[in-house]
């Protein structure tokens, strides 16, 4: 054998030294992983995606979204279906305190209804009394400056300054615990008048309340100034018995609560609602309760006014 031959095999037999001994340290990498592996060694679970990072239009659980708080009023106004049924009607009754034998009357009354009470009157107390025990709605009757005639001697009106219309609001809410809102009472003039208006809805939203224009101008700004300053508003529809009352000397009382019952009735199915307002009188106060006794005989939903507060 050359001297090249030798040298050559020596260089073979070195090469396969090294092949093995790459397979050995592979193999013992190998059954180390394998008992990493056996003793349940495991990588830590990747970090949970942060909620901000989900993609637009992914998958998500179907948790309901949370509520946003909403401001509570002194009574938990649930909202109603306007549109089922024809529509809904709300009757409040104006003028209560006054006359102690329309609340022994109402006494035995049990379908929905607002009493609007004037807090001066002798028997507003009892009033009061009567709608907390009836579950009715109870509403501030606020006296306000009419156009001509006669008021009460706390109405407000424009002689009045902010400050001093803010204390009558208040002490008319004091004596009328409970109220969930404020309706007035006369007012064509008064309500035709931004500032005055401005300083009663002061209060109104203060105290979370509603306020109800009994509309007794066409002039009236109520409307108006709620929206700006963000009130819960409602206005009346329908005077149940203005008519009636100018025609029951001739008898035509009856005919006339009548017709504006239909009046209201009809403008609840077309519109969804209708808000009537009434006094009791001794026939409006009969005319009601036969109407209110059912639903069938109501013609519409009977609901509380403060059920159509927006």
């Amino acid at each position: 054998m050359t001297a090249r031959a030798v040298r050559g095999g020596k260089k073979r037999k070195s090469g396969g030294g090294f092949r093995a001994s790459f397979l050995l340290v592979l193999a013992v990498a190998l059954g180390a992983a394998a008992t990493w592996a056996v003793r349940g060694c495991r990588r830590p679970a990747p970090p949970a995606p942060s909620p901000v990072a989900t993609p637009a239009g992914a998958a998500r659980e179907a948790v309901p979204p949370a509520k946003a708080p909403r401001a509570r009023m002194p009574a938990d106004f649930e909202s109603v279906d306007r549109r089922a049924g024809g529509g809904v009607v709300a009757v409040v009754l104006d003028d209560l305190g006054y006359d102690e034998s329309a609340l022994e009357a109402l006494a035995a009354w049990d379908a929905p209804l607002a009493v609007a009470v004037i807090p001066s009157a002798p028997f507003a107390s009892r009033a009061v009394a009567l709608a907390k025990r009836k579950g009715w709605d109870l509403l501030v009757h606020l006296p306000m400056e009419p156009e001509a005639g006669p008021s009460e001697t706390e109405a407000i009106g424009a002689r009045d300054g902010d400050d001093e219309i803010r204390a009558k609001v208040l002490e008319a809410l004091r004596r009328t615990p409970g109220a969930l809102g404020i309706n007035n009472h006369q007012g064509s003039k008064a309500t035709a008048d931004a500032r005055v208006v401005r300083a009663v809805l002061g209060v109104v939203k203060d105290r979370h309340l509603f306020f109800l224009d009994s509309r007794t101008t066409s002039a009236s700004v109520a409307g108006t100034e709620a929206s700006a300053m963000g009130v819960p508003f409602l206005q009346r529809d329908v005077f149940l018995d203005d008519v009636a009352a100018e025609t029951s000397a001739k008898g035509g009382a009856p005919e006339a609560l009548d017709a504006a019952w239909a009046r209201a009735v009809a403008l609840a199915g077309k519109r969804g609602e209708a808000i009537v307002i009434g006094h009791p009188r001794k026939e409006t106060l009969a005319f009601l309760e036969k109407r209110l006794a059912s639903e069938k005989s109501a013609g519409a939903r009977l609901v509380r006014v403060s059920e159509l507060v927006p």
